[in-house]
């Protein structure tokens, strides 16, 4: 996985990663030894994210976890504790946790707004805000490489330094992909700001509720939330996210960047007949120090991100020494395994 140098260059968080799917397609295509609930195929609920957004593979580590797991052992404890999706979910590419796929699908409304198909699509503006839909005579259409049904509406709200995009039935997934007969679909609200001045910059992202789901092409996407809906063929949701990276530029070179991520995550595996929910949250933020001109070191001097599963079971990844290439993982408070930032972060650009 290829390690993006700004934020909004992320193509993201899965591609922010895998997705609701689990460790997604670099830890569970083709790989047997990945046990899941024999109800779930190896899919993962994005059809068309790269593998740069699937940071996390490193099998021993997960085994590590699934052979600690104890007392209920039923498919959604199977699934919702041991695998990948827990570190590979909240963390993306690198400690950038869970911001690849709202990078992406931010990027997504801003560019389709900007770049509208006017052969079937329109744009309207009041004050501030502009609205995205199809032309009331028009069932799909085609902006940029993305296919959008009828019904589906992108709203971008600016206030000062603040962007709010909301999203109603957007449809998300290639139109290049002939054999998927699926609709992945986007509904929700990402509010985004960016401040600069002389003395530092940050970028933070706030979701309240941003979900997708998978349903068929002649469906309507069912209601959201922590209960199973059949109609539903795969569901991810994400609640009371945030997400903040300030940069501190400090005198000389010894300024610092801090990361801080939490959130709430609902999962439905694709074809499975249960959702699953855990909680993360970085309880000591994460620091990387500056190296020159505003250029920051991709090893963080401290950070810890706890997971927190449904059933209570906590899985930790902590910096316990200053720029180290590993990171070390604990379950239940055991210590299990280190975990190499590289499995994470990939080759720098």
């Amino acid at each position: 996985m290829k390690k993006k140098t700004t934020l909004v260059g992320v193509a993201f968080i899965s591609g922010l990663l895998s997705a609701c799917g689990g460790g997604g397609s670099g830890s569970d295509s083709g790989n047997p030894s990945v046990s899941t609930p024999p109800n779930v195929p190896n899919e993962t609920i994005s059809p068309e994210l790269s593998d740069e957004f699937v940071p996390f593979e490193d099998q021993k580590i997960l085994d590590k976890i699934k052979d600690s797991i104890t007392g209920n052992t039923s498919n959604d404890t199977d699934y919702n504790s041991a695998l990948g999706h827990m570190i590979g979910e909240t963390f993306g590419d690198y400690p950038y946790g869970r911001t690849a796929r709202i990078v992406q699908i931010y990027n997504l409304g801003i560019n389709s707004i900007k770049y509208p198909n006017v052969l079937c699509a329109e744009v309207s503006t009041t004050n501030t805000v502009k609205t995205l839909k199809l032309k009331d005579n028009k069932d799909n259409c085609v902006i940029l490489d993305k296919t959008y049904r009828k019904g589906s509406t992108i709203t971008q709200s600016v206030n000062g330094d603040t962007t709010t995009l909301t999203f109603t039935n957007v449809r998300y997934g290639s139109n290049v992909d002939f054999n998927l007969k699926d609709d992945y679909l986007i509904s929700g609200s990402i509010v985004y700001s960016k401040t600069k001045t002389p003395s530092g910059e940050s970028v933070t992202y706030k979701i309240d509720q941003l979900e997708f789901q998978r349903i068929t092409e002649d469906q309507s996407a069912p209601a959201g939330g922590t209960t199973f809906n059949p109609n539903s063929k795969e569901y991810l949701q994400l609640r009371n996210y945030s997400y903040s990276l300030v940069d501190d530029y400090g005198n000389g070179s010894n300024g610092t960047r801090t990361l801080t991520s939490k959130g709430l995550i609902i999962g439905q595996p694709y074809l499975a007949d249960f959702r699953y929910s855990f909680n993360f949250d970085t309880t000591t933020p994460f620091k990387m120090q500056e190296t020159l001109l505003d250029n920051y070191k991709h090893l963080p001097t401290e950070g810890t991100l706890k997971i927190t599963d449904s059933y209570n079971q906590v899985v930790e990844v902590k910096q316990n020494q200053p720029e180290s290439l590993k990171a070390t993982v604990y379950f239940n408070g055991n210590e299990i395994a280190d975990l190499l930032w590289s499995t994470i972060i990939g080759d720098k650009k």
